[in-house]
């Protein structure tokens, strides 16, 4: 650590001229008692170093499930699997609700087609002509009960944080609205800014672009404005999905109409406040449906909604 030197240099401790010596570290120079107390003073740091060394060491192998990230992740997953469990029981819920509304309307018109086929066989009061209509209506609702499986609403995106307008992309002063992404577990959800209590009132749209799904035109009370309740059992909305799908007060009701709702279609939603009333009417199909709306279930004002089910949908308000 030290060496001795010549001559008269002082030790930079108590500044005597004999017996100095020089440490080639700080290239200070000792008499032989600081050079000892010089030496000590080192060997003292080295301990310390090594203490300071083995804490670190403990640290890094410490028990790491205390870590402070380690219980904000334990909590998020914990709220994760609570979220996905009552996203799946209402989609469970839903799903079975909409089953058995879609297989009692069926049931009801294979009931019909059943009493006439009876009543006929019993009359023998049949033609070839009502043979096919028979084979024609058994074959629709087979039909229908194939189409019924495919045509639920699932969403099944549970991270819903995203706003509105990251979803949902406005243009030409706010006519056009594209479902850009990223995909929710709900329809994308557009109120109109308009509140209707009287008169009547006729909203013109076309469909701009359809990559997949449906297309909803309704209305719900003025005082609803949380896209995740529009399609549960607390929501107050009258509308359609396509023409065939009717909701009332949430409720899905199938109208059995074949009709597709296309790229380049247009439709009217008419909202008669009067009448207490609204009709949909599909324009290239001339076909036309109509809801009465219960009052005490959405009261009045009533404002638009549209709904887009699938990314890429896109939607123009004409007028």
């Amino acid at each position: 650590m030290a060496t001795a030197i010549s001559g008269k240099r002082p030790c930079s401790k108590c500044d005597k001229g004999s017996s100095i010596f020089t440490c080639h570290g700080c290239q200070q120079s000792f008499c032989r008692k600081h050079a000892e107390e010089h030496r000590q003073e080192l060997t003292n740091q080295v301990e310390t170093l090594g203490q300071e060394h083995d804490i670190l060491q403990r640290d890094i192998d410490n028990d790491t499930t205390h870590h402070p990230l380690l219980s904000r992740i334990d909590t998020w997953e914990r709220e994760s699997i609570d979220k996905i469990q009552q996203v799946a029981n209402q989609a469970r819920h839903d799903l079975n609700k909409f089953i058995d509304q879609t297989k009692q309307a069926l049931k009801m018109t294979t009931n019909r087609l059943k009493s006439e086929l009876q009543t006929s066989r019993e009359a023998e009061d049949y033609t070839e002509l009502d043979l096919k209509k028979w084979i024609d209506q058994l074959t629709q609702v087979r039909l229908d009960l194939e189409k019924s499986m495919n045509a639920y609403h699932l969403n099944d995106d549970v991270d819903d944080d995203q706003k509105q307008d990251e979803v949902v992309k406005l243009s030409d002063d706010d006519l056009v609205a594209a479902y850009s992404g990223p995909k929710l577990r709900r329809s994308a959800i557009l109120f109109g800014a308009n509140l209707y209590s009287k008169g009547k009132h006729l909203i013109r749209f076309r469909i701009e672009r359809k990559t997949n799904g449906n297309f909803y035109f309704g209305i719900v009370t003025h005082a609803q404005d949380d896209p995740e309740s529009i399609f549960s059992t607390l929501t107050t909305a009258y509308g359609w999905w396509r023409c065939d799908y009717a909701v009332v007060h949430g409720v899905v009701r199938r109208n059995f109409s074949t009709i597709e709702i296309l790229e380049g279609d247009e439709v009217t939603l008419s909202i008669d406040c009067d009448q207490t009333k609204i009709f949909l009417d599909h324009h290239r199909t001339q076909c036309s449906v109509q809801l009465l709306v219960d009052i005490d279930k959405c009261a009045l004002p009533w404002k638009l909604v549209v709904a887009l089910s699938s990314v890429g949908n896109c939607i123009r308000m004409l007028h």
